[in-house]
């Protein structure tokens, strides 16, 4: 009896029914069209943004020959020069900055995520033909270089930086909370809230869905700015170098409390906007539910972390394989239709698809009628691959409220059917109920 009884606790601790129900909430309508609405919105701002802007240096063409013998001077633009070589880089921007028309930052850092991605997840599937360490390393090597191109960003383009990080993150806590408030309501009550109650809900709760990140964002920004004011007073003769031995001590604990926050943001970070949709509370009450959650509990979070990352995997590979699917069979049929002679026609306007590469660039257009084809075409699978991101959006806000839950329920004990409601429907349940 005994024996049963721990086996069914273990059972439960590993809360592997629930974890696995993520996938079908991130395929919910109202979640995948609030994700679609963000992607639109996202993107469409870097975009717009790009249009009138054009900051970052690339290389001209037929710039080959004029450039000096240094590998660095033959890179495709700024960011390429920046990962290899940071000192450089300002030498290539005013080498080439009036020779060419440059390009936006969010397009650049666009194709840049998306070529790590894409190699990332290629190795992921080679798991089980080389060497495991060595695959997950790298996913981790082009983790690490995405996080650099944010920084070349923010480094070289600040003021863009600026203007679309805050609108990024602006739209990340409203429809992330949205979708986490539709996520907590299917989850617990098995409800299935509409658009307008998502929106409202975001609405009602924008203060503490904002204040939950920017608090202990704003406290990493003071203290690494206290730590950048003694070093700017360093550079005083005599006193500087005085200065920073007397405050060494207090850096040392600037740097540790830095440390600890960082660590606390990246471990416990996600589940902020479930705090708020499960508990409609406050952004202070958020941080200190999702920090002391991951402090108390930390293996059951890694462990819940890794079950989500795993299925997610395997739920992107699996939308990816779905759209390759059905665009290569429709373009392998449609192409049977044309005759040998006129198969070019074909691959001016739609370059056959690849698993990686949905969008890949056709042939030159012939004429007007052929680009006007090719506009068209291009437009539809922009908008398939914007419902891949939006699933992929989807499934991530619905994952981080389920590990909410769960953790909610290993630490304070509370079940996770217990969700914050309006007082009206508590008075409905308890009619329906009677």
């Amino acid at each position: 009896m005994v024996r049963e009884h721990s086996i069914r606790q273990m059972w439960d601790d590993l809360a592997l029914p629930e974890l696995t129900r993520t996938l079908r909430l991130a395929i919910g309508p109202t979640k995948v069209l609030l994700a679609f609405l963000f992607v639109l919105l996202l993107c469409g701002g870097g975009l717009m943004l790009d249009l009138v802007t054009r900051s970052v240096t690339v290389l001209p063409p037929q710039a080959m020959a004029g450039a000096p013998a240094d590998s660095i001077f033959r890179k495709g633009d700024e960011l390429a020069v920046y990962l290899e070589n940071p000192s450089k880089t300002w030498e290539y921007i005013q080498f080439y900055r009036e020779h060419t028309e440059g390009r936006g930052v969010f397009s650049v850092l666009w194709n840049f995520f998306a070529a790590r991605f894409n190699h990332a997840t290629t190795r992921l599937l080679e798991l089980g033909s080389s060497n495991l360490f060595a695959n997950l390393a790298n996913v981790g090597y082009n983790l690490w270089l995405c996080v650099r191109a944010l920084a070349w960003a923010v480094e070289y383009h600040p003021l863009y930086s600026l203007i679309y990080f805050t609108y990024a993150g602006l739209l990340t806590c409203f429809f992330g909370g949205a979708i986490c408030r539709c996520a907590a309501l299917e989850f617990a009550r098995f409800e299935k809230p509409g658009i307008g109650e998502a929106i409202q809900f975001a609405r009602e709760q924008w203060k503490s869905l904002l204040t939950a990140p920017l608090i202990p964002l704003g406290m990493l920004a003071g203290i690494g700015g206290i730590l950048y004011l003694v070093g700017l007073a360093g550079n005083i003769p005599w006193v500087g170098e005085l200065l920073l031995g007397l405050l060494i001590g207090v850096l040392y604990l600037l740097g540790l409390a830095m440390s600890i926050l960082l660590l606390a943001m990246l471990t416990g970070g996600g589940l902020l906007f479930p705090a708020v949709a499960y508990e409609k509370t406050t952004g202070l009450d958020a941080i200190g539910r999702a920090f002391s959650y991951v402090i108390n509990q930390p293996l059951w979070m890694l462990f819940y972390t890794v079950v989500e990352l795993i299925l997610g995997t395997l739920f992107y590979l699996f939308i990816r394989l779905f759209v390759f699917l059905f665009l290569r069979l429709t373009y392998t049929l449609v192409s049977l239709g044309f005759t040998e002679g006129r198969i070019d026609k074909l691959h001016r306007i739609w370059t056959e698809p690849t698993f990686f590469h949905l969008l890949n660039s056709p042939m030159k257009a012939a004429n007007w009628s052929e680009k006007t084809a090719w506009g068209m075409i291009y437009l539809s699978l922009l908008f398939i691959v914007a419902l891949v991101m939006a699933l992929v959006v989807s499934y991530f806000f619905s994952a981080i409220t389920v590990l909410y839950a769960l953790m909610r329920k290993k630490v304070d004990k509370i079940g996770i059917t217990q969700v914050e409601v309006a007082l009206e429907t508590c008075s409905k349940d308890l009619k329906d109920s009677v």
